[in-house]
């Protein structure tokens, strides 16, 4: 899912990424499904041979606080403290809408916002790599956030879609 910059790409982005959210829901979430889907995701970046200059940070979380799966990992010097700020901005973003930061972001954009203008940083960050943690047959609200941060935005959503399309069938 390549990265839009335009409000009629956008447009295109937001009922694909709505339909993700839609069709990636748990069965169950306990702390074993996060440390599968967690170490997924570290995985699937260490196998990528273009990210090998590159680091990212893997935080999942509940919505009553609890972090029940955090690491960094690639390249150390590709990850600092301002990938934190990322991992709480874009975990407000998912807590305060229900829906994915990326969806969020691609939303404002379509409208002809800037998501900055909208939301103000770091506390929100409408960008791409965090997506909700939805309980099939629960539609009240998600449960927690899986977050990635420290690829391009596309990226960090993409890598977490893509394991949850693996993983969710065996969960």
């Amino acid at each position: 899912m390549p990265l839009s910059g335009t409000a009629e790409e956008a447009k295109k982005l937001v009922p694909e990424i709505e339909a993700q959210e839609l069709k990636l829901r748990f069965s169950k979430f306990d702390t074993e499904v996060a440390w599968t889907v967690g170490n997924a995701i570290r995985a699937k970046f260490l196998a990528n041979s273009a990210w090998k200059d590159k680091g990212i940070v893997v935080h999942i979380s509940t919505y009553t606080g609890h972090n029940i799966f955090t690491c960094a990992v690639g390249k150390e010097s590709a990850t600092n403290p301002g990938n934190w700020v990322w991992i709480e901005g874009k975990k407000n973003v998912v807590k305060r809408f229900n829906h994915s930061s990326f969806f969020v972001g691609r939303n404002l954009v379509s409208a002809g916002r800037v998501p900055e203008d909208t939301l103000p940083f770091p506390e929100f960050a409408a960008h791409g790599g965090a997506f909700p943690v939805w309980i099939k047959g629960a539609p009240i609200a998600p449960v927690g956030t899986i977050i990635v941060s420290g690829l391009q935005q596309d990226e960090d959503h993409q890598i977490i879609v893509d394991v949850l399309e693996e993983l969710l069938p065996n969960l």
